[in-house]
């Protein structure tokens, strides 16, 4: 996997929603923003790469927890810390 296929992703992930509004562009910038330095800082403290699955995986689990509130248990410690760290920053919400 090649080091942009992760920011191509979010990318495309932005602008395939066209009925977004500016508000909606913004956290989405700041969502690519977020990924892209956890995947660079994890890569130098973990030796391991944030995928684009990965990445997948942890959207899903970001969208419910803000639907529900409720943070899954059995996440494992990329994924998990990629959606904390979404939750903190985008949302002020700290599990």
């Amino acid at each position: 996997m090649g080091k942009d296929d992760l920011r191509r992703f979010l990318i495309e992930m932005l602008l395939g929603d066209h009925d977004a509004d500016s508000e909606e562009f913004a956290i989405v910038g700041k969502l690519i923003r977020l990924t892209l330095d956890y995947r660079d800082r994890w890569k130098i403290e973990k030796d391991e790469i944030l995928t684009v699955e990965d990445t997948r995986r942890a959207l899903d689990i970001y969208e419910q927890v803000i639907m529900t509130g409720e943070f899954p248990t059995d996440s494992d410690e990329k994924i998990g810390g990629l959606v904390k760290l979404w939750l903190k920053k985008i949302n002020k919400l700290f599990f």
